[in-house]
């Protein structure tokens, strides 16, 4: 089945390593593997074949979620270079006057712990320190097999998105990390301008023929648990932000966490996205859940 390749991180020029992220040199291994192993199509192609229905088994993409300025610096000028363009997804609220810490505190956990055990260990106390009952709960609830697709991660990785995925709600997980932020005195607004693009860098992307498509707006960890009309009301703001930014008619879509539901295909459909991406490569196809395999997951093959 056609599919993409699922980027987020790199490191280098700047941007410190981190769980999953790639170097420019790693990013040359997989654009060469990808192009002797598959056929390596731009998004502008990809789109416009899945359109007429005529993509191909071994047709690939490339994509990248987020919006992360680590994608621009690093991967957007090789890729410039090589003449291939790629789907940027985009969640709107990075750009709302009340910053959307998501990408701030992995920051701040790559930033302040020598190794990310330790910052599992006190998110955890400070979890259970302010709620108890729940963090009996996800110790009780919590499987082992839970994201086995992504092998890269450790089981303390998987207990850890267990928790912020699944059993947190965003204020409760919000609540825990700031306490940590203030304990290790972290500056939030410092560090949030380097994380994400600009919109002039969007602009720029968009102008080198690359797709922005939706992320939704707040980049909610579980789509599954927001009803109907929040979910549209948050896509709508995610699609209507894109439009007037760019001038440009969203019609892609990759859903965060790869997370969504019958819901999310309706709302899909009422934006007229043409096609969206999932995170997992083992799906059934349709034109609006496309599967795609993690850069960590391809580099290990390579």
């Amino acid at each position: 089945m056609p599919k993409g390749i699922m980027f987020h991180h790199f490191h280098g020029k700047g941007h410190p390593k981190s769980l999953g992220s790639i170097s420019k040199e790693e990013f040359k291994k997989i654009i060469k593997y990808l192009r002797k192993k598959y056929n390596l199509i731009s998004a502008d192609t990809f789109l416009k074949k899945a359109k007429k229905k005529k993509l191909k088994a071994k047709d690939i993409c490339l994509t990248f979620d987020d919006t992360l300025k680590c994608q621009y610096d690093i991967a957007f000028p090789l890729l410039k270079k090589e003449n291939i363009n790629a789907f940027y997804f985009v969640y709107s609220s990075i750009y709302d006057k009340k910053l959307n810490l998501m990408e701030v505190f992995r920051d701040f956990s790559n930033r302040n712990f020598r190794r990310i055990n330790d910052f599992y260990n006190v998110f955890f106390k400070i979890f259970e320190k302010l709620n108890e009952k729940k963090f009996l709960e996800f110790q009780k609830n919590f499987k082992k097999n839970y994201l086995n697709d992504y092998k890269f991660y450790t089981l303390a990785d998987k207990k850890y998105r267990y928790a912020r995925d699944i059993v947190l709600e965003k204020k409760e997980y919000d609540k825990i990390l700031v306490k940590m932020m203030k304990i290790k005195k972290y500056n939030i607004k410092k560090n949030y301008k380097r994380l994400f693009m600009s919109k002039k860098q969007l602009s720029i992307l968009v102008k080198n023929k690359n797709i922005i498509g939706l992320h939704s707006h707040h980049h909610f960890p579980n789509l599954k648990k927001i009803n109907y009309l929040k979910q549209l009301k948050n896509y709508k703001k995610n699609y209507n932000f894109i439009k007037k930014n760019f001038r440009i008619t969203p019609s892609s879509a990759s859903y965060p966490f790869g997370r969504y539901n019958f819901d999310t295909i309706k709302i899909m459909k009422n934006l007229k996205i043409k096609i969206a991406f999932l995170s997992k490569s083992n799906v059934r196809y349709s034109n609006l859940s496309i599967g795609r395999i993690d850069h960590a997951n391809l580099l290990k093959k390579i």
